[in-house]
C-alpha cells in the first residue's frame, strides 16, 4: 500500500521519509526533513514549501500538500490544488 500523508501527520510523515531516504543524508527537525542524495535533494517544511532540486532542474511549491510516498517505485509526489510533482529518489 503506498501511504498517503498529509503535512499535519507530521510524525507519520518524518517516518515515510526516514525509510524513503534510507540511502542519502537525511535532515530531520521540528519543522523540515530534508534528504541530500549527492546528485538530487528534496526538502519538505511543515508549512507546506516543497523545494526539489536534482541536474538540469529545480522545482519548488508553496501551500497545502498531501504526500504519497512509493517506496517500490521510489517516487514521492506532491498532490496538491494545482500541481502534481513526482520526486524520483536517484539511483545508487
Amino acid at each position: 500500500m503506498t501511504p498517503r500523508v498529509r503535512l499535519d501527520e507530521w510524525e507519520t510523515l518524518t517516518a515515510e521519509l526516514r525509510r524513503f531516504g534510507h540511502a542519502g543524508d537525511l535532515t530531520v527537525t521540528d519543522d523540515r526533513i530534508s534528504i541530500d542524495f549527492g546528485s538530487a535533494r528534496v526538502e519538505l517544511s511543515r508549512d507546506g514549501t516543497l523545494r526539489t532540486g536534482m541536474p538540469l532542474h529545480d522545482f519548488r511549491y508553496d501551500g497545502a500538500v498531501a504526500v504519497v510516498v512509493d517506496h517500490h517505485a521510489g517516487t514521492i509526489t506532491v498532490d496538491a490544488d494545482a500541481v502534481r510533482y513526482s520526486f524520483r529518489r536517484p539511483d545508487g
